[in-house]
C-alpha cells in the first residue's frame, strides 16, 4: 500500500482508473477473506464492526454482507446509530451538551431485546433514528433473517463489552477496522495522520447526507475524539479482526470538495486552525475525478453519489 506525496501523486496523473481499481480490489479481497471465515463457523450470529468516525464502518458493513450472500448466507445490516435514545434523555456533559459519543447514549435495554431474538428466532423490531430531525422510531422495521441468518452491526460502540458481552461468546465474531496509514511527504515528513483523513471523510459526509456544514463538525470533533479515546480504542485489541480501511486515492477526490468548504468554516470555530493545515495538505495532492469511483466503494460514504 503506497502512502507518500509521490507515489500517490504518480498514479493518480498516470492511471487514475487502475489506481482507484487495484485499491478497491485488494479491500474486497480482504473482505471476502473474512466472509469466508464466518460462513465456515456456523456458531456466528452477530459479526460487530467497531471503529472510530470516519473509519467507512458502513459501507464496510454492506461490502461483507454482499459477500457473505454471494457465499450463501442469510444476512442484515444493523447500525448502533439507529438506537439513540431520545434527546430528552441523552446524557449531558459538563458544558451542559448532550454527549452523543457516550455508550450510555444508546438505548441499551433495546439492544439486549433485539440480539435475544435474533440469536433464537432471527426476527426482531428494530428502531430507526433520524440525524436531521434528531428523532427516534422505536418499532420502525422488521428484521427477519431466519433462524440461521447472520446480522452485521456496526457503531463506534460495536465492541464496547456492554454491547458485545450481551452476546455469548461464540456467536460473536469482532471486527475493528480504521484508516489506520499517514501519508508523508517525499522527505519522509507527515502530511496527514489517520486523525486527520478521518476529519476530511467526517466532514464531507456529514455535508451530504447529515445536514451538518463543516463548521458544525469541527464544533463536535473534540468529543467525537474524546469519545473515541473513552470508549472505543481501550477496546480495541479484544477484536478477533482488524481492518485497515484507508484508500489511497481517496485523497485525490476529496481535495476539490474539502477545499471548496474552506471560505464557509466559520474561523472562530473549534479546530478551525486543525481544518485549514488539513486543507493545505490535501490541496498538495493531485485531483481525482470522482466520477471514475465505483458506486460500491468505501470512498462513495463520503462523497455520497454527486459529482463535482
Amino acid at each position: 500500500m503506497i502512502n507518500t506525496l509521490n507515489e500517490i501523486n504518480k498514479m493518480a496523473k498516470e492511471c487514475p482508473k487502475e489506481f482507484i481499481k487495484a485499491c478497491n480490489d485488494e479491500y474486497i479481497r480482504n473482505i471476502t477473506d473474512i466472509a469466508k471465515r464466518i460462513e465456515q463457523d456456523d456458531d456466528i450470529k452477530i459479526v460487530a464492526i467497531a471503529g472510530p468516525s470516519g473509519s467507512g464502518k458502513t459501507t464496510t458493513a454492506h461490502i461483507l454482507q454482499d459477500r457473505l450472500e454471494a457465499l450463501g448466507e442469510t444476512t442484515a445490516v444493523v447500525s448502533l446509530d439507529d438506537f439513540y435514545l431520545p434527546t430528552d434523555k441523552l446524557p449531558i456533559l459538563p458544558d451542559g451538551s448532550t454527549d452523543i459519543e457516550s455508550v450510555n447514549s444508546l438505548d441499551v435495554s433495546l439492544i439486549k431485546e433485539c440480539f435475544d431474538d435474533i440469536i433464537e428466532s432471527g426476527k426482531t423490531n428494530l428502531p430507526h433514528y433520524d440525524f436531521k430531525t434528531k428523532s427516534s422510531i422505536r418499532n420502525a422495521k422488521i428484521l427477519d433473517i431466519g433462524s440461521r441468518g447472520i446480522v452485521i452491526v456496526e457503531g463506534l460502540h460495536a465492541m464496547n463489552p456492554l454491547i458485545a458481552d450481551l452476546v455469548p461468546r461464540k456467536n460473536i465474531l469482532k471486527i475493528y477496522i480504521s484508516v489506520n496509514r499517514s501519508v508523508d511527504d517525499d522527505n519522509g515528513v507527515q502530511m496527514l495522520s489517520s486523525r486527520q483523513i478521518r476529519l476530511i471523510r467526517r466532514v464531507l459526509r456529514d455535508d451530504r447526507f447529515r445536514g451538518a456544514t463543516a463548521t458544525e463538525t469541527l464544533h463536535l470533533w473534540n468529543n467525537v475524539i474524546d469519545g473515541e479515546r473513552k470508549y472505543l480504542y481501550c477496546f480495541k485489541d479484544y477484536a478477533d479482526i482488524k481492518l485497515v480501511t484507508f484508500h489511497p486515492y481517496e485523497l485525490g477526490v476529496y481535495r476539490e470538495r474539502f477545499g471548496k468548504m474552506r471560505s464557509s468554516v466559520n474561523k472562530n470555530a473549534p479546530c478551525y486552525d486543525y481544518f485549514i493545515k488539513t486543507a493545505n495538505a490535501l490541496e498538495r495532492f493531485s485531483a481525482i475525478d470522482s466520477a471514475l469511483v465505483p458506486g460500491d466503494s468505501l470512498v462513495r460514504e463520503f462523497i455520497g453519489d454527486l459529482d463535482l
